[in-house]
């Protein structure tokens, strides 16, 4: 009979714990998100067509397990489980390291070296800055890019034991065709090298407040402006971690972190630093157009008070029509996602090229097309070779009538901006091949 009423007493408990998330849900209590972390929606019946909804029953799976009571509670309880017993993460996106030290998994293919950019990829990405150079420079102004490394390129003593090619890194060659292009940029990695302290939160994926200081300094520097933001004061705060929010979503640690000690003398239109377009107002000189990431969030402040007016994007397209005669143009990005410069072409006028470098060119093939309306008057080309692929640094050229553009170079194709002038009497594109140089009928 002892037995019994235990075994009930169990089968009770058990029961009622498996309830408490439905029933906290049905009471309203539904989980919060965690970081980085979109939620599923509530699924409809009926596709807008009025159909039945095939989807409805795993939709609504999905909605209930982002939202059932306490789920950041049993996830974090799971998470610190598997950390204690195994040294484990629970979260694919976090690497578990030693002595506290979170590292962002999607970096993982750059620390190892097991996905190299392929040499086309390096080349057309050099490319795409060089031009972004060339329009920033014909309109009077300054160009920079600037890589903000992975933070376990800087700090990995605490990583876990993965191979490594041990070759070099992508943005190591990224770099060596920049310096061949003189492109203008910031090595970062030096830059933080060059210091003791440590300059990234050990469970955050970004740059520290004074890591941020560091790197505005050596962005100013490169304009030629005078500044010393991380040599200033600063104070002693708290933080946390955005890696470690994802993995312990209920968790309330805190690391230390620095903040400016002083006032940081800028305005903006929002108070939002994840916003995709920040207009600011300093006490500098000059403007400035900023394309950024994650990193700028507390790197812009410092920026932003050098320049009496500057424009921080988070949006990829790298308008450089969008910035002022005579301003700077900034593109930062970081280290794991190099290949962003080939995924997002710019929105760039193609530029005019000597035409007599289309002499002696021979046929080759076809090359697809797809022409669509543009902004500002000018039309879009886009292409792609297929099998009639171009070596690895060649430029890519559109012939139009007896007028040369250079397109701006991808992997697979190119892209450029026309006016409808041009594109009406496009004939041909044209690239080396060997040590000829290729051309291509238009389809």
């Amino acid at each position: 009979m002892k037995k019994r009423i235990v075994s009930l007493l169990f089968t009770l408990v058990y029961l009622g714990l498996c309830l408490v998330p439905a029933v906290g849900l049905m009471l309203g209590g539904a989980a919060r998100s965690g970081a980085n972390e979109v939620l599923a929606v509530m699924p409809s019946l009926t596709r807008r067509d009025g159909t039945l909804n095939g989807s409805y029953l795993s939709g609504l799976a999905d909605y209930i397990g982002d939202r059932f009571f306490l789920r950041q509670e049993f996830v974090t309880a799971w998470a610190r489980l598997n950390a204690a017993l195994f040294h484990s993460s629970v979260t694919e996106d976090v690497i578990l390291g030693d002595d506290g030290w979170l590292y962002f998994a999607p970096t993982l293919a750059d620390y190892t070296g097991s996905d190299p950019m392929s040499e086309r990829e390096l080349w057309c990405a050099a490319r795409t800055l060089c031009l972004l150079q060339e329009y920033a420079e014909g309109r009077g102004g300054e160009f920079l890019f600037a890589v903000a490394p992975n933070k376990n390129s800087l700090y990995n003593d605490a990583m876990p034991a993965y191979p490594r090619s041990g070759d070099a890194s992508n943005a190591d060659r990224l770099f060596a065709l920049l310096d061949g292009m003189d492109v203008n940029y910031v090595n970062l990695f030096a830059v933080f090298a060059a210091r003791d302290e440590t300059l990234y939160f050990r469970t955050d994926s970004h740059w520290n407040g004074r890591g941020a200081a560091l790197a505005a300094d050596a962005l100013l520097d490169a304009l030629g402006r005078e500044s010393a933001w991380f040599d200033a004061p600063f104070a002693a705060d708290e933080h946390t971690g955005d890696l470690y929010e994802m993995l312990y979503p209920a968790g309330d640690g805190r690391e230390p972190d620095m903040v400016y000690a002083g006032a940081i003398d800028y305005s903006a239109d929002t108070d939002n630093v994840n916003a995709v377009t920040i207009n600011t107002a300093g006490s500098g000189e000059g403007t400035l157009l900023m394309y950024r990431d994650s990193f700028g969030r507390n790197l812009y402040p410092y920026l932003a008070a050098s320049f009496e007016n500057a424009v921080f994007s988070r949006k990829n397209d790298y308008d450089p029509t969008a910035m002022a005669d005579g301003g700077a143009l900034i593109v930062e990005l970081v280290e794991r996602n190099l290949r962003y410069l080939n995924a997002n072409v710019p929105s760039l006028p193609a530029p005019e090229r000597d035409a007599s470098l289309a002499d002696g060119a021979r046929l080759a093939g076809t090359v697809s097309m797809d022409i669509r309306a543009g902004k500002d008057g000018l039309v879009t080309v886009s292409g792609t070779f297929g099998e009639l692929a171009p070596d690895a640094d060649s430029p890519v050229y559109l012939l139009a009538g007896d007028r040369l553009f250079e397109a701006v170079p991808t992997p697979q194709g190119f892209s450029a901006r026309l006016s409808e002038d041009a594109v009406s009497s496009l004939a041909a594109v044209f690239t080396a091949d060997g040590e000829t140089v290729r051309l291509d009928n238009i389809m």
